[in-house]
């Protein structure tokens, strides 16, 4: 599935387990933790299982989307409740999505 997928129609799937492959863009350890994942299509919200990925890192989440107001907030928000990260290694250094650790570097 793709993020954009998730944004039409986000109340027919809350509480469904999806899987989602992206890269981490950033994570936050405030005002709850969460890290931003994209992939070619848009950005998803991930709230992790345990410790937060590190950024750039490319990988493959399995949770529960929900819309759900987080502690320490006000607003309701879409996001991905990880239950499994599995990190997507390559064969090689190439990788179409930008900012993947993975990503073919253009020399200077």
């Amino acid at each position: 599935m793709h993020i954009a997928e998730l944004n039409h129609n986000q109340g027919s799937r809350h509480n469904t387990e999806i899987t989602i492959a992206g890269v981490v863009r950033i994570t936050y350890p405030k005002p709850f933790p969460y890290f931003l994942l994209e992939d070619k299509s848009g950005t998803l919200i991930c709230r992790p299982h345990g410790n937060l990925p590190r950024h750039g890192a490319h990988l493959e989440i399995i949770g529960t989307f929900v819309l759900e107001t987080p502690e320490n907030c006000t607003v309701e928000i879409a996001a991905l409740k990880e239950t499994i990260r599995t990190y997507v290694g390559h064969p090689t250094d190439t990788c179409t999505l930008t900012g993947c650790e993975f990503a073919t570097q253009v020399a200077a």
